[in-house]
């Protein structure tokens, strides 16, 4: 039966799927913008699926489809790895194979305009392919420190190395014919085979990579869900689901737990004198260093407009000081520029701990904004305790 089936209409077949899988991408790509690397992915689809119209031509001399189709193919792969790479924010290795796509390109046009034969610029480009798709396997299947890989992940990196391995077995054939390299593998006797085998894998590849692009965007609706769309940081409601999950953590071992309130000060003078769009920088720039300070373990969240909260897991009051003030400090110390002026701004906060107030959220809460009542009633900019809010 397998003899019966017509090679070029196969191929053919195979690059209306790539063609056509890139226009599904798009479609993601134009209601989703945030989405990195589909781009990418649709060029090497296009690269793939035009370098297989080039393989069935009829019209162009062996030598220049020897030379556009393999070119295409190494660009189709190293696309994919591309796409990869701006998927999982990877951009060291994306900017080392770009430099290096201009090293192919030009082994290319000189294996084209000095060799004798085919030979060499085939099997050069076959074996490129092959390192990329290993490449791109690599970067899949790498273990990841403290990240769960997705299954979806998984898979598809096991299929660039089936991939690999049959491209491999393919590069194999070829060299058992220095004279017609792309001849003797389209026989069916050697090609049956391993040519359904790669077209079966690249289109794995793609289904397998548009379960990945799905997963993506679970993921980042799940993330819009429960983050702050201004500062990134958790909104009220995740912040308050998280904090659940630490006090259970905390009650369970007997550990202290310590929250921060958080408030700019003159921040309604700061929008009228400069503008909303301002105001949203200074939220911004704020937010930014409150991350850039707080622990693995502590929880941030904006809790209002201009109102932040932080739970500090394991910590006593005088710990939280120690943070508070740093993160006043800084603050106080950061410009920030609206056209050629700087402009510094100040926070006040209020710090207690559940040795003094109690575990539950509602107690923290209460006792941490009656600190922060104080710092502004002292003066603003200050970080006030629960343990020396009197003196206040």
């Amino acid at each position: 039966m397998i003899e019966s089936l017509d090679y070029r209409s196969l191929l053919f077949m195979t690059a209306l799927l790539a063609y056509a899988l890139s226009a599904q991408l798009l479609a993601i790509q134009a209601r989703i913008a945030t989405l990195k690397g589909l781009k990418a992915w649709v060029s090497a689809n296009f690269c793939i699926g035009t370098a297989i119209l080039i393989f069935i031509s009829n019209t162009l001399p062996l030598a220049i489809v020897s030379l556009l189709g393999g070119l295409l193919m190494v660009f189709g792969l190293s696309f994919y790895f591309i796409a990869l790479c701006n998927f999982s924010d990877d951009h060291n290795a994306k900017r080392v194979l770009k430099k290096a796509l201009v090293m192919i390109a030009l082994s290319n046009l000189a294996l084209f305009f000095l060799g004798n034969s085919n030979f060499y610029l085939v099997i050069f480009n076959t074996a490129i392919c092959v390192l990329l798709s290993l490449m791109s396997a690599i970067l899949l299947l790498k273990p990841q420190l403290h990240i769960k890989r997705p299954i979806e992940q998984f898979i598809t990196g096991v299929l660039f190395v089936v991939f690999a391995s049959l491209t491999a077995w393919r590069l194999f054939i070829l060299t058992q014919d220095k004279i017609d390299p792309v001849g003797h593998l389209t026989l069916w006797a050697y090609n049956e085979i391993t040519f359904l085998a790669c077209m079966l894998s690249v289109l794995a590849i793609n289904f397998a990579f548009t379960a990945m692009v799905n997963v993506k965007i679970a993921e980042e609706l799940t993330h819009a869900a429960g983050h702050d769309w201004l500062t990134g940081v958790m909104n009220r409601r995740r912040f308050e689901e998280s904090f659940n999950t630490v006090l259970a953590s905390s009650v369970r071992h007997g550990h202290a737990q310590s929250m921060m309130l958080l408030d700019l000060d003159n921040f309604k003078n700061i929008n009228d004198q400069y503008g909303h769009l301002f105001g949203d920088k200074v939220i911004k720039t704020f937010a930014n260093l409150a991350k850039e300070n707080v622990r693995g373990d502590d929880i941030l969240g904006r809790y209002g407009g201009e109102e932040f909260c932080i739970v500090m897991p394991n910590t006593t009051e005088a710990a939280a000081i120690i943070l508070a003030e740093r993160i006043r400090a800084r603050y106080e110390s950061t410009f920030i520029w609206l056209g050629s002026k700087r402009i510094s701004c100040t926070v006040s906060i209020g710090v207690c701990d559940s040795t003094q107030v109690g575990n539950d959220f509602k107690s923290l809460f209460e006792a941490a904004d009656q600190c922060l009542y104080a710092a502004k009633k002292s003066g603003k900019n200050l970080v006030i305790a629960h343990s020396n809010k009197k003196g206040a």
